[in-house]
């Protein structure tokens, strides 16, 4: 009774609080000399009249109006009104309980005649001022408390969202980089002055297109032109060092220890990094390796995300696993300069270290008419992994039309995996069919050697533009795998024993030469020429041998398990368009496509198999407003893998042969993309479709007999699969309270044929998945973010043999953070699973609560004593679903569990002291 008394009160003082805060301010700005020119996206400031601190503001929207609520009433306002290329507007209004709303009509703003004689008060900058083609931020008016770094900063401005992995979106365009002071200070990382720099240190944030993107393909539309984050430091703020040290330790002798360190001077940048933890985390966060390890500006970049916290980078495990249990280590530097001619020079070199130890549990259900296959497997697997990743980049601006890039890489990894696995298939009577005990020693390379070259040049004619570009990669993949089985049926009773190595070695080398031009004919029609082509040079080499009872060695040959498979050929594409504007809000680019392969498979034994194919295709690309759609086609060859006749029998009871008269798949590609951002009202949705149409896709069939199932592909036509989805948010502000909500949808969607002991069946596979989330924030001091997302998975056959198949599954996720009392932070956070898959054994509802409290002391808060306690309802597992054919496949697997544990972190920044010259760490 009291909580709900609590509760009412609370409601009752949150509405009293609004109803006092129920003024407002309407207006429409327009140009003194032409009254019919509004003024778009201008910014309205509000103070209260002798205070210089910022109330509240608005921009007009695309017809000059603005309307400012939720002003406290009998309080006299100052408004600031502020637009590019005109002069400054102020005005005294008070609202009154007479008149609680005030229409200010139209307000007439002049054009600067002298922007020297201009007089520039500090107190009354404006928070945003947008030009033509930048967005700038008073960050004077964006509060923060006193340890904030950047990324607080930019949490706080309309129209910026920074998503869970520190990627940023200004009015729903990605960022590209980020630039301090217009020079690319950090090689243009998107994460590396965010999470360091302070806030305090900043004077502007101005937001501006990425030209370069825009050069590299011109028919980029302006709603997915990237952005580019332009920090302008304060004075004096030029040098600096900053980084983190931090080391933990917990009961059952886990342990957490790291340190990374960036040191700067104008445009040179060195970074080194050292973790080694066993608590199945990475070393550090993905922002930590972006911002400081530098690893943007160090040539290709890929990332790897799970919601579990694992992450790979570059093709780097920095720690931490998204299956299993890790204890893992590394290490590396990067560094950065750029000469006074405009040349970046970019080197990097990771080493990184994982010990992974996998318990899994997988059922796997099948229909079959009145028949099931059920398998239940129990796995355990050791696997260690080593890897050095070298890698380079050399940009070169040339001049101010033309630039050049080369990046080259090296990525030298290895993997030893032992798995013992017990697996047992039952039928729909609960008989059992068979068993499988299997020991796999597995002694794997993963290399790779690159090189990517990149040309572009514009030039005096608007339009006019030309990119030539190159990528080679080698990849020599060895694998040997010792493979013993004991496998017994039950049904027919008999038993079969395997003992050998399978020595497959796989390399690919691909040549990708691309080029691209276009050229403006009149002001409303564009000619664009694409081309393209490929060379192709793959092998699998696979040799497969039994022990030899008389010296123990793997050295007699089994002739029907080895065979070598060449595939060399190239393949063309040229794409022709035409891009014509209609008026202002609609442009169509109509075009054709023409594609070419020409593969020739050779073989050991049997004949070679040689494939020419080639088709003309028309392409379009309509953009109407907000609303863009694109439509095109290729060809795609198969995978050398596919076409290893070899059967792969390491698996006795799921064999897997390949297929050598594969052919390529042709598909069609349908995009659809629509956004829109309302800086009036502050709401953002954004509406997004992908479609692709397969002739001559890969499938699997299966045969099954007595338990034991073959898996063979073949090439089949009528695929398609859809994916897209909505999303839309919208921003609140309330005196120093700040709430963001959102909602959206999004939806997969697969037609393709399953095909068991030859009988097909179309299968339709739906994903469906609803989400919400919300965070409010109040003054920094309470943070809430709540998240909830349902997936609804279905499939459907329209053969009775299949039987229809359905699971739900539940996602919510609540965090509360409180910083009170001061230099103390509480942290929560409780994650809620529920599995609509009822299987025993399985923990069908994962709780997952983590708690911490951390202590801040030293000046500008640099260190931090952290408490946290990880796991505590003790669910210690994980899980994941998903239908694949006729099958739900369940897993579930082992993780760390509870435990608790003390870490200390110090927090290094040197800023605007002598860390330059002689006074760093390495003189440069």
């Amino acid at each position: 009774m009291k909580k709900l008394l609590l509760s009412v009160t609370f409601c009752f003082a949150f509405l009293n609080l609004l109803a006092q805060k129920n003024g407002s301010i309407t207006g429409i700005l327009a140009d003194s000399a032409n009254h019919k020119t509004t003024l778009n996206y201008a910014t309205v400031s509000v103070y209260k009249v002798g205070d210089s601190v910022l109330s509240t503001y608005k921009l007009s929207d695309d017809k000059g109006t603005f309307k400012i609520n939720n002003l406290a009433i009998g309080v006299k306002y100052r408004l600031i009104i502020t637009a590019w290329q005109y002069g400054t507007f102020r005005k005294d209004v008070a609202l009154t309980t007479e008149k609680p709303t005030v229409d200010l009509g139209t307000l007439y703003l002049s054009t600067k005649s002298n922007d020297l004689n201009e007089i520039v008060i500090t107190a009354e900058r404006p928070p945003v001022i947008v030009r033509k083609d930048t967005i700038e931020f008073n960050a004077e008016s964006f509060k923060t408390l006193p340890s904030a770094v950047v990324e607080d900063l930019l949490k706080k401005l309309p129209g910026v969202q920074i998503a869970a992995d520190g990627s940023i979106q200004v009015n729903g365009k990605t960022v590209s980089k980020i630039l301090v002071d217009g020079k690319e200070f950090f090689g243009g990382d998107q994460q590396i002055a965010t999470k360091n720099l302070p806030a305090n240190i900043i004077d502007k944030i101005q937001v501006v297109d990425d030209k370069q993107a825009k050069r590299r393909d011109p028919d980029l539309t302006a709603a997915d032109i990237p952005q580019i984050i332009n920090l302008k430091l304060k004075r004096a703020i030029k040098k600096g060092a900053f980084g983190k040290m931090y080391a933990g330790a917990g009961i059952k002798n886990l342990y957490q220890v790291g340190g990374l360190m960036n040191f700067f001077r104008d445009t040179t940048q060195v970074s080194v990094l050292a973790y080694g933890n066993n608590i199945n985390q990475p070393g550090f966060n993905p922002n930590d390796v972006q911002r400081i390890g530098g690893f943007n500006r160090s040539g290709v970049n890929s990332m790897m995300m799970t919601s579990g916290g694992y992450f790979e980078f570059n093709g780097i495990s920095f720690g931490g696993s998204y299956s299993g249990v890790q204890t893992s280590s590394g290490g590396g530097f990067n560094f950065n300069t750029m000469t006074k001619k405009g040349l970046k020079i970019n080197t990097q070199y990771f080493f990184g270290k994982s010990d992974n130890l996998l318990e899994r549990l997988t059922n796997t259900n099948q229909t079959l008419g009145a028949d099931r296959l059920i398998t239940n497997a129990n796995e355990n697997t050791s696997a260690l992994t080593l890897k050095h990743n070298i890698r380079g980049k050399i940009d070169w601006q040339i001049d101010s039309l033309t630039q050049l890039t080369i990046e080259p890489a090296i990525i030298l990894s290895s993997n030893n995996a032992v798995s013992t696995i017990f697996s047992a298939n039952n039928n729909a009577n609960g008989q059992l069919i068979n068993t499988l005990q299997n020991l796999n020693d597995r002694n794997s390379s993963n290399n790779k050697y690159q090189l990517i070259a990149d040309y572009s040049k514009d030039f005096k004619k608007a339009g006019r533009s030309f990119n030539l570009g190159i990528d080679g990669s080698y990849n020599p993949n060895p694998i040997l795998t010792y493979n013993r089985s004991n496998s017994r049926f039950f049904l027919t009773p008999s038993s079969n024993e395997i003992d050998q190595l399978r020595n497959n070695s796989i390399e690919n080398l691909k040549t990708y030469i691309y080029t691209n031009f276009t050229e403006p004919i009149t002001k409303k029609l564009n000619f664009k020429i694409d081309l393209s082509g490929n060379i192709i040079n793959n092998e699998n080499a696979l040799g497969t041998f039994y022990r030899n009872p008389a010296n123990q060695l793997y050295d007699i040959v089994i002739p029907n398990l080895t065979q070598t498979v060449k595939q060399t050929g190239f393949k063309t594409n040229a794409n022709i368009s035409f891009r014509y504007k209609i008026n202002k809000d609609l442009y169509v680019q109509p075009g054709f496509v023409q594609n070419y392969i020409s593969l020739n498979n050779r073989f050991t034994t049997g004949s070679d198999i040689d494939q020419r194919f080639n088709f003309v295709w028309p392409t379009l690309t309509v953009k109407y407003k907000i609303l863009t759609i694109n439509y095109s086609a290729q060809f795609t060859e198969p995978d050398v893998n596919y076409l290893q006749p070899v059967a792969d029998n390491t698996n006795a009871l799921y064999i897997r042969n390949g297929n050598p008269n594969l052919v390529p798949a042709r598909m069609q590609t349908l995009r659809l993309n629509m956004y829109k951002y309302d800086p009036k009202s502050l709401i953002n949705y954004n509406l997004y479709g992908y479609g692709n149409f397969t002739k001559n896709g890969i499938i699997n069939t299966t045969t099954i007999n007595n338990g034991v199932q073959m898996i063979t592909p073949i090439n089949a036509s009528g695929i398609y699969n859809f994916y897209g989805g909505a999303n839309g948010s919208k921003d609140f502000k309330i005196n120093k309270t700040t709430l963001k909500a959102g909602l959206g949808f999004w939806i997969n969607f697969d037609h393709s044929p399953v095909i068991i002991n030859n009988i097909r069946s179309n299968a339709d596979v739906y994903y469906l998945g609803p989400n919400g989330n919300l965070r409010v924030n109040f003054n920094d001091f309470v943070e809430i973010n709540q998240t909830y997302s349902m997936n609804l998975n279905r499939s459907h056959y329209d053969d009775s043999f299949y039987t229809n198949l359905s699971y739900n599954t539940h996602n919510s996720s609540s965090e509360l953070i409180i910083r009170y009392p001061k230099k103390v932070v509480f942290e929560t956070s409780y994650a809620l699973t529920i599995n609509g898959q009822q299987i025993t054994g399985y923990n069908n509802n994962i709780k997952l609560w983590n708690a911490a409290v951390t202590y801040l002391f030293l000046k500008n808060d640099r260190a931090q004593l952290k408490f946290s306690v990880n796991d505590i309802l003790q669910s210690n597992v994980r899980r994941n679903i998903q239908i694949t054919g006729n099958s739900i496949i369940d897993s579930q697997s082992n993780n760390l569990g509870r435990y608790g544990m003390l870490t200390l972190t110090y927090n290094i920044q040197n800023f605007g002291q002598k860390v330059g010259g002689r006074q760093t760490m390495f003189n440069f």
